[in-house]
């Protein structure tokens, strides 16, 4: 059956890629050692948000269910550029359509179940932000400095999710995939290659959580599609996410992936036969 090669999630009101089942090529064996080593994976058929987060994106979640704002005051990291008004519960002016940033990887679990959704593994990532041919950046093997949000921009901070689309997004038009913000996955980092039924998938083991693509305060080195660093913090002024969706055939799924899109698409459910 074909699908729908882009949707617009209802619950969020986020545009979706869909990303279809096969191999693609994993890792780098030219890039840092955690990349290494390059190995051939085959995945299901997923959706994921065409960009990450953005603030007013954010701000419908945060206003529906009362989660707190991004708003920090520590030593270890400068929020002052990013922090929401805790008052007004917005926010900072100007970066509505800029990724949220200064969420935890709990902020963004929490953000996933409101929509429906969940985060993509580091794997459903890496296959959406460089396709199947192992390309180093969504457009080629080339770096060119005004194609991502980089170090190289000289932006010094984050930009609109949207700033580089559609030229510079994926062989999919999964955009803004490298700089601008490391991204949340749902993947436990441990070392390649990357095996769904080693544990790493595990949602309830403690551990480092894997954060992919690079951000605006990382050079061309880092923000690449191969790029992985483990989360070692709660959350940073450098950090976003984007969530997936599962699309599976498989019987023993269907009922919970039907409620899964009826709740995002409003679809009646149709009457049990007796």
């Amino acid at each position: 059956m074909s699908r729908q090669t882009t949707i617009i999630w209802k619950i969020d009101g986020k545009e979706m890629i869909y990303i279809p089942s096969g191999k693609f090529l994993m890792g780098s064996d030219e890039g840092v050692g955690n990349e290494a080593p390059t190995h051939t994976l085959r995945l299901d058929a997923f959706y994921i948000d065409r960009y990450p987060v953005t603030n007013e994106e954010y701000k419908r979640f945060v206003d529906a269910t009362g989660h707190p704002v991004p708003c920090y005051d520590v030593d270890w990291v400068d929020a002052s550029d990013y922090n929401w008004d805790p008052e007004t519960r917005t926010p900072p002016s100007g970066k509505e359509k800029h990724p949220v940033v200064l969420v935890s990887w709990e902020d963004a679990q929490a953000y996933a179940a409101w929509a429906g959704k969940r985060l993509p593994t580091e794997a459903e990532w890496e296959r959406a932000a460089r396709g199947t041919d192992g390309r180093r950046w969504p457009w080629g093997d080339e770096f060119v400095e005004d194609r991502c949000n980089s170090k190289e921009s000289g932006a010094g901070g984050t930009v609109p999710v949207d700033q580089y689309s559609p030229d510079y997004d994926s062989p999919d038009g999964v955009g803004d995939t490298v700089g601008n913000v490391w991204e949340w996955t749902s993947s436990l980092f441990r070392p390649y290659p990357y095996d769904t039924d080693d544990g790493r998938e595990s949602q309830e083991a403690k551990g480092w959580r894997v954060l992919r693509g690079g951000s605006w305060a990382n050079d061309l080195d880092r923000a690449r599609c191969t790029a992985r660093l483990d989360g070692d913090f709660v959350f940073y002024n450098n950090v976003g996410f984007r969530c997936a969706v599962s699309v599976q055939a498989d019987e023993g799924n269907r009922e919970k992936l039907f409620d899964i899109f009826r709740r995002a698409f409003d679809v009646p459910r149709p009457p049990k036969k007796v």
